[in-house]
């Protein structure tokens, strides 16, 4: 038998009742699907006494929408709605149907929620992976306003945001990428359906007659504990032809360089840097592949 610690819920009207709460009380911790929150109040890493359960705000929070040349996520949008949504099917975005391939499983999916997935900060937050690779931004609101965040400062360690107490994560966005442009990302772990994976690597890549225009990479980790952008790598690549020797290249030279990986029960950091190269190899020539009419 589980049992779960009790506290109190809250349940909101609406947006702006949620928002005049937080405002009043800095006890109650927003949850959206619960997936990961309960686990964390089961096991006593989060010590609640009362929950703002946002599940009821989904009217307003939940949806995917592409508008002058921005696409828009409501934070209380499921995987699973995500994944069944027509973005996933432009060669693009073929990461975020990469990460829906990998993400946990059916029952998960279904109630995880794109912004608990970004506001877990865990390094092992697919969806972050590929928000980070496409420049994604965070809009948080409170009751005094609203206010925009990129994603790749949105972090400030392991289960620590920006965000502060009086703000819940209302929506994530991002510029439409060019049509010579695709993305890829990809989980290795022992068994499929797994919710954490030893390596994670998500990027992003612009094609013009063989030479990378742009690229952009993250992973679960560059040395911190929450996923990062491999900068150097990327200024590397970037304005140079696409060839094996390219790559070879940076994955020995300029990768080790700047990721500093850890060692724990799971695996040591050496298997997880040279993972790391080899999957990073693997994303780049399937973003290759998928811009050139492949998968």
């Amino acid at each position: 038998m589980v049992c779960i610690p009790r506290f109190n819920v809250y349940i909101p009207k609406d947006v702006s009742d949620a928002l005049n709460a937080l405002s009043q009380r800095k006890d109650l911790i927003p949850m959206g699907g619960g997936s990961d929150l309960l686990v964390l109040i089961r096991s006593g890493i989060v010590k609640a006494n009362t929950v703002l359960d946002l599940w009821p705000l989904r009217k307003e929070l939940a949806y995917i929408k592409r508008e002058k040349g921005t696409v828009r996520i409501g934070a209380l949008t499921t995987i699973s709605e995500l994944c069944e949504s027509d973005l996933i099917k432009d060669i693009r975005y073929a990461g975020l149907a990469d990460v829906c391939k990998k993400f946990s499983t059916p029952f998960i999916r279904n109630i995880a929620t794109v912004g608990g997935n970004v506001g877990a900060a865990h390094p092992l937050s697919d969806m972050v992976l590929m928000l980070l690779v496409l420049n994604g931004k965070v809009k948080l609101l409170s009751k005094n306003g609203k206010r925009v965040v990129d994603i790749t400062k949105f972090f400030k360690g392991k289960r620590q945001t920006v965000r502060n107490y009086d703000e819940i994560i209302a929506e994530v966005s991002f510029t439409e990428a060019p049509p010579n442009s695709s993305t890829a990302f990809i989980k290795f772990d022992r068994r499929w359906g797994h919710a954490m994976g030893y390596v994670l690597v998500g990027a992003y890549m612009q094609l013009h007659d063989n030479i990378i225009e742009d690229v952009r990479i993250a992973f679960d980790s560059m040395g911190n504990p929450y996923p990062e952008r491999a900068w150097k790598t990327e200024e590397f690549l970037k304005g140079n032809e696409f060839s094996d020797e390219l790559i070879k290249q940076a994955l020995n030279d300029v990768l080790p360089k700047e990721m500093k990986r850890i060692t724990d029960y799971r695996a040591s950091a050496e298997y997880r840097l040279d993972l790391s190269k080899v999957l990073l190899r693997r994303a780049l020539l399937k973003i290759k592949s998928r811009i050139e009419g492949g998968d």
